[in-house]
C-alpha cells in the first residue's frame, strides 16, 4: 500500500520546510512549538517520516502559515463522509419531525425534490446553521423544485 502513494515527492515536508526557513525558524523552535523533537521535523521535512494534510496544518500554523490544498480527483475522507451522511441523516429526521412524516416517507420526499441534493452539497455551510434555517432552506429548494407538502 505503502507504495501505491509513493511519488517521488515530498510536497508537504518541502513546503514545511521552505516555510521554516523563509520564518528563520530551527527545526527544534518548530518541534518545541508542537511537542515533536528536532529529528521528526528533519524527518518530515526530507519525506522520511509521511505525515497526512492535518499535520501539515497544525506545523504551518505553528509557523504562523495556514495550509491551502486545492486538487481535482480526490475523494473526500472518511470523516466527512461520516459528517456529511450524519447531518443529511439528522436533517431528514427534522424534516420528518416538522411535517410529521415517516422518515421514509420523509426520505423519498427530499429525495424526489432536490432536497437531498442541496444538502449533500451544501453539507459544510447547512450544517453551522441553526435546525429553523436547515428545514427552511430545505423546504424552499423542494418548493423550487415542484415539492408542495
Amino acid at each position: 500500500m505503502k507504495n501505491k502513494f509513493e511519488t517521488g515527492k515530498n510536497i508537504l515536508g518541502s513546503t514545511i520546510m521552505a516555510v521554516r526557513k523563509s520564518k528563520k525558524i530551527t527545526q527544534e523552535e518548530l518541534g518545541k512549538k508542537v511537542g515533536l523533537g528536532k529529528s521528526s521535523i528533519s524527518k518530515i521535512e526530507k519525506g522520511l517520516t509521511h505525515i497526512s494534510a492535518e499535520d501539515a496544518a497544525i506545523l504551518l500554523e505553528a509557523m504562523g502559515e495556514q495550509l491551502e490544498l486545492k486538487a481535482s480527483g480526490l475523494t473526500e475522507s472518511e470523516v466527512t463522509k461520516k459528517q456529511r451522511t450524519t447531518f443529511i441523516s439528522t436533517a431528514v429526521s427534522w424534516f420528518a419531525e416538522e411535517n410529521k412524516l415517516s422518515l421514509s416517507k420523509a426520505y423519498n420526499f427530499l429525495l424526489t425534490y432536490k432536497g437531498i441534493d442541496f444538502l449533500e452539497s451544501s453539507f459544510r455551510y447547512e450544517q453551522t446553521l441553526p435546525r429553523a434555517i436547515v428545514l427552511k432552506d430545505v423546504q424552499r429548494i423542494c418548493d423550487n423544485n415542484g415539492g408542495r407538502l
